[in-house]
């Protein structure tokens, strides 16, 4: 049975916070889990780190914020 996908709202906290917050979401992620951040910022510096360690990412912007969803790839 898959596990729910989770949703983290890190819209409004400063750097690094929302970083650092999806950073620990992704330690728990399961294989089958895909990860949904909204944030306020397009988190360029975050992609570097996520193609590093072998996950895969979608960003779109939702007109107030932005969507970036990570699985395991």
């Amino acid at each position: 049975m898959a596990l729910p996908d989770i949703t983290l709202d890190v819209r409004g906290l400063p750097p690094p916070e929302p970083l650092e917050q999806c950073l620990e979401a992704l330690a728990d992620l399961a294989p089958d889990q895909r990860l949904h951040m909204l944030i306020d910022r397009e988190p360029y510096p975050l992609y570097t780190m996520l193609d590093r360690d072998g996950f895969q990412h979608e960003c779109t912007f939702e007109e107030t914020h932005f969507q970036v969803t990570i699985w395991i790839g």
